[in-house]
């Protein structure tokens, strides 16, 4: 499929690398896709679902994450983050993409795409920018799990007082993934979580790109982000006739097997959101988009799109 890639320059001088993928009729698109992926993975793991969208008039921009992917000098430096704060960093970098592609296609419909980290980041970004946007597609999203995510956020700060916010810490991040795959015991790998295929489990695990480690500052700025916006006035402050789809697998201990993703969708129907639609999958884990049935969740989500830009048109 025709991809071109290309960087733009970020916050701190940062060179933040991006995919597009496009449609072969480009005065036909229907809308741009954009694409922001979860921790520890990279924007070229969307080449499937970019390649649906794309055949479906939808042109895809993905840009890899600061610390992540191709968005970074060396491989070395996969993972490590010296700015102040993470989460708006990188919805700086998403506003900046979205520019891009403003200037590249005036006029044309927008949809934002998150999944896990993403979906997070996203949520943030439609309180300031959603006005912009057509679309929200939320893949994997989590509210605040009270357990896990109160003890993280406390122990992040604790450690990161004592060994500095650049370093990593083997402690917290067992505590966190650890957790996730308990549920799938017992384990094969250390990210049975992410899918029940375990092809695309293997996939990953071999993935030179896959950033298993973190400076602390990344799982500072992740958890008190997620704490933040799933706060009644990030719901609130999100466009009312802002369409909005979520999917999950009811097995995903991100969003604590369902439950904490149906408590989003129940605080954005809450806060007034006029058009949400929650699809929840049995058996599901974390990566929807790489599960057994993923061809029903790429149709699945492409009809809901589909269905929302015609509706606008």
């Amino acid at each position: 499929m025709a991809v071109i890639t290309s960087t733009f320059t970020s916050l701190g001088d940062e060179e933040i690398f991006y995919y597009r993928w496009q449609p072969k009729e480009e005065k036909n698109i229907k809308g741009i896709v954009q694409i922001s992926h979860g921790v520890g993975e990279h924007a070229a793991r969307y080449k499937s679902i970019a390649k649906a969208l794309k055949k479906q008039g939808y042109e895809v921009y993905a840009n890899d994450h600061r610390v992540h992917g191709k968005s970074v000098k060396s491989n070395a430096h996969l993972g490590f983050y010296d700015g102040n704060d993470y989460f708006s960093d990188a919805i700086y970098d998403m506003r900046k993409l979205t520019e891009i592609i403003k200037e590249e296609h005036p006029n044309k419909k927008i949809i934002l795409f998150g999944h896990s980290m993403g979906s997070l980041l996203s949520r943030a970004y439609v309180t300031k920018y959603g006005n912009e946007l057509d679309a929200l597609i939320l893949s994997g999203t989590a509210s605040f799990m009270k357990g896990i995510g109160t003890f993280g956020l406390i122990s992040a700060k604790i450690f990161t007082k004592i060994n500095g916010k650049h370093r990593s810490n083997e402690i917290l991040k067992n505590i966190f993934f650890n957790q996730f795959n308990k549920e799938f015991k017992p384990n094969r790998t250390k990210v049975d979580w992410i899918s029940s295929d375990q092809k695309q489990v293997d996939k990953f695990e071999a993935d030179p790109l896959r950033v298993e480690d973190f400076s602390l500052s990344v799982f500072l700025d992740i958890l008190k982000g997620s704490k933040e916006i799933n706060e009644m006035a990030t719901f609130i402050n999100t466009p009312k006739e802002l369409p909005i789809y979520i999917f999950s697998g009811d097995k995903d201990p991100v969003g604590e097997m369902g439950k904490g993703v149906k408590k989003v969708a129940k605080n954005y129907k809450k806060s007034g959101i006029k058009d949400l639609t929650l699809k929840i999958y049995k058996g599901g884990r974390h990566e929807m988009l790489n599960e057994v049935n993923r061809k029903e969740v790429q149709q699945d989500l492409l009809n809901w799109l589909n269905s929302k830009i015609a509706a606008k048109n």
